[in-house]
């Protein structure tokens, strides 16, 4: 079922993508999450061979830094990182750009991960928002960056699995008791209500970590949609878990074949 989330809703108020996308970093340094790709992330850069790589779907772009801050030096020094999203948030764009020593930059117009322009063809990377698209655009994703000689990589912390959607149930828990100390000044007085006086945002967060994993593609469902498309690309993942995550993280690279 391709069920909506909030975090995708234009009409959403503003608040609560940044919120939502705030509280995802926070989860992300609490659990340790994204330490689980730092492998696979290593060897996608090392066979890339490239000095540049893109992400799609980049949201506040902490992720992707989070991850690039754990790998050794050697492994990334004179690599660039373009982050990206369909629709980008000025509070992030500007943050990243203000940084002009930083190997992150920020495009600051709409990228859409079905029709990359040419002067952006680069190593795809999608961490956590690969789920948001439909099997069809799945295979649009596949079939450009082929086309375009690029591979990809795919990193997942939701999983479509019995441990995975328990594990959904800790977010708003979390949320409660992290509220005052984790929003923005700006953004306290409607958060404090919409947490404790009408919890509407804890259940929209719950609800958006349910659908995450349903929606979740498994490196099978992904070698089922690029063998569906006539796509000539390679496909492999993995599963990998912590004490603090044992629902795990997957990670999947798509090559071009030849």
């Amino acid at each position: 079922m391709r069920l909506f989330e909030f975090g995708d809703l234009d009409w959403v108020p503003e608040w609560y993508h940044v919120n939502l996308r705030k509280y995802l970093i926070f989860f992300y340094k609490a659990f340790g999450y994204f330490k689980l790709w730092i492998p696979s992330t290593v060897d996608f850069i090392d066979k890339s061979n490239s000095d540049t790589f893109i992400e799609l779907g980049s949201g506040g772009g902490e992720p992707l830094a989070l991850v690039v801050s754990e790998i050794p030096d050697d492994k990334v020094s004179g690599k660039r990182f373009i982050l990206s999203d369909i629709n980008p948030v000025a509070e992030f764009v500007d943050r990243i750009n203000g940084d002009a020593a930083s190997p992150f930059e920020y495009h600051p117009t709409p990228v859409d991960a079905t029709a990359i322009p040419a002067e952006l063809a680069h190593p795809r990377i999608f961490i956590n928002s690969f789920h948001h698209f439909t099997p069809e655009q799945v295979a649009k994703v596949v079939e450009s960056s082929i086309a375009q000689n690029q591979p990809m990589l795919v990193l997942e912390y939701v999983r479509n699995t019995p441990l995975g959607f328990l594990s959904m149930l800790t977010g708003p828990l979390v949320l409660i008791l992290t509220v005052p100390f984790v929003v923005s000044r700006k953004d306290l007085l409607p958060l404090l209500v919409f947490t404790y006086l009408l919890p509407i945002f804890p259940l929209m967060f719950f609800w958006d970590g349910i659908v995450s994993c349903a929606r979740m593609y498994s490196p099978q469902a992904l070698q089922k949609i690029v063998a569906a498309s006539g796509t000539q690309a390679d496909v492999s993942g993995y599963v990998k878990r912590n004490l603090l995550y044992p629902a795990g993280v997957t990670a999947v690279h798509i090559w071009p074949k030849g």
